[in-house]
């Protein structure tokens, strides 16, 4: 026990945080960040940490707050340059239209009854230097200008090729 934490208590704090969370973002469309912070100071409170920072005999700081800024900051210091980059990689390909000029070029050398695997090669490539989120959010617009005719082709079959690769 470190704190007077217990391991059971963190347990039912992590399952209450979880549940929290899923409601909040699904049911409510509260901002993915606010519900995780929300329910990670749920899982600290049920968990028995102290809201505000105390300090302990060995001299570490402890408490909820402390927690979140400490996870944050050494999380943002490890990748957030990459996640940065990530972000203005898909805004670049995104407003200069390089992902959609990327698929349509795809979509001719492939032909039209191979658009799937056309978007799915662009998906990877765009995948490459940027994250999933903002590879949806930059192949978007360039599987609603597929023809509606093929019926079959969706954006969450791209993005699953996205993740594999």
């Amino acid at each position: 026990m470190i704190g007077g934490l217990s391991g059971d208590r963190m347990l039912l704090g992590l399952a209450i945080g979880i549940i929290v969370l899923i409601f909040l973002v699904l049911k409510t469309k509260v901002q993915a960040f606010l519900a995780l912070i929300i329910s990670t100071i749920i899982v600290g409170v049920v968990g028995g940490m102290p809201l505000t920072n105390i300090t302990l005999d060995d001299g570490k700081t402890f408490g909820i707050i402390n927690s979140i800024t400490t996870g944050f900051g050494s999380t943002l210091g490890s990748i957030g340059i990459i996640i940065g980059f990530g972000v203005m990689m898909g805004q670049i390909f995104e407003v200069t239209g390089a992902a959609k000029r990327m698929a349509f070029t795809f979509l001719k050398l492939f032909g039209k009854k191979r658009e799937e695997e056309a978007l799915a090669l662009t998906g990877f490539l765009v995948s490459i230097p940027i994250f999933c989120d903002s590879g949806f959010v930059v192949l978007s617009p360039s599987q609603k200008r597929f023809p509606k005719q093929r019926k079959n082709l969706s954006l969450g079959w791209v993005l699953h090729w996205q993740l594999v690769w």
